[in-house]
């Protein structure tokens, strides 16, 4: 009973994992941009969440329709956030790029500050949804079946999206190379846009999915990004099945950890990372791009 409900909620942890680092890990694969900001639209998407709800709330379908208004939103800001801010930084060293994502962190976090306050908001659970399920006799809320599928029907169509579709191999062709995809004439402009609208959207879903769990907060925005960068590490940059592998591996390791020793229950997480790193210098996949 005991181990099954860690399992569960491992898969959970690992749902909004890799929804956070596959964005981060397929902005960097093919753009070459740290994009740091990507906590704060995840932080951003759960307080969108938190007055989608309040402002639909009447229509009994609340949270269902803000889970599909505000990743949407989420996804033109991060294509409007390309155009305007970041691609004008391809070009400049790696620690330049940093400044203009920790820039725009600060603006996302000055203007929750300015709109919903400094207190904590807290996110109701979606209605329509039955209290509890059971499988093998393992009960748990409704709610992470949800986050579980969630998770696995986007992981599916992202891979279908990359590598069955002409986009995503033009998307592939970027990131193995960029000067010779220039050359064939594929409009790298269109893609990179394309490419933060996507990324923006899976921190959407992950931030309006979490929502009801964890709530929305100020500072969700940095252990998010730190959650994010080692799931991208440990998968290897720029890998979204390595996102994939590594966001389960650490979501039961926090899971289990949190069950063995509380207080010691992050200190397992950056421990794997260091044995991944010992072991695989570039990740568990890094050698595979997307």
């Amino acid at each position: 009973m005991l181990l099954g409900l860690q399992i569960i909620s491992g898969l959970v942890s690992a749902a909004i994992l890799f929804l956070l680092a596959s964005g981060l890990s397929l902005i960097f694969g093919v753009c070459g941009v740290l994009q740091l900001a990507h906590g704060a639209f995840f932080m951003l998407a759960a307080y969108l969440a938190y007055s989608g709800t309040l402002l639909l709330a009447d229509t009994g379908a609340g949270f269902w329709l803000t889970l599909v208004i505000v990743p949407l939103l989420m996804a033109g800001i991060g294509a409007l956030a390309e155009v305007a801010l970041f691609r004008k930084i391809y070009h400049v060293d790696h620690l330049v790029q940093l400044l203009p994502t920790i820039a725009l962190t600060f603006i996302v976090a000055d203007v929750i500050r300015f709109v919903w306050g400094l207190e904590s908001k807290t996110v109701p659970f979606p209605s329509g949804l039955p209290g509890a399920v059971s499988i093998f006799d393992v009960t748990f809320p409704s709610y992470y079946a949800v986050i579980v599928m969630a998770g696995a029907l986007i992981a599916l169509g992202l891979w279908l999206l990359v590598y069955r579709t002409r986009w995503g191999t033009l998307v592939r062709a970027i990131a193995q190379d960029r000067d010779m995809s220039a050359a064939l004439g594929i409009n790298e402009t269109a893609i990179y846009t394309g490419v933060f609208a996507l990324a923006a959207w899976l921190a959407g879903m992950a931030g309006v999915l979490s929502a009801p769990l964890s709530g929305a907060s100020l500072g969700s925005d940095l252990d998010a990004i730190i959650d994010a960068f080692v799931v991208v590490v440990v998968g290897g940059l720029g890998s979204i099945p390595g996102a994939l592998l590594a966001a389960v591996l650490i979501g039961m390791v926090r899971s289990f950890g949190i069950l063995v020793i509380p207080q010691f229950a992050m200190a397992f997480v950056f421990g794997l990372m260091a044995l991944v790193l010992i072991v695989w210098p570039t990740g568990l996949l890094g050698r595979k791009r997307i």
